[in-house]
């Protein structure tokens, strides 16, 4: 199964956001000063992009779970 299908099944929806929430949390971590020397609001930018992703990712998966929708055509 490729990327494309995947991204189509609303369950590996899911698990791609929980991915990125993962990866959201831990950029806070090492994106801090003594890990990697950037700017704060670089790496709060960092942060907050992956934490929309996996929000969107999350909210897509769990409405087309529910609705039953997929991109079929």
């Amino acid at each position: 199964m490729g990327l494309r299908e995947k991204v189509k099944n609303p369950g590996a929806q899911l698990q791609i956001g929980l991915i990125f929430l993962g990866f959201a949390s831990l950029s806070r971590w090492f994106l801090q000063p003594p890990h990697f020397i950037l700017s704060e609001d670089f790496s709060d930018g960092i942060t907050g992009l992956f934490y929309g992703i996996s929000i969107g990712f999350m909210l897509l998966g769990i409405w087309r779970r529910n609705h039953g929708h997929t991109l079929d055509k």
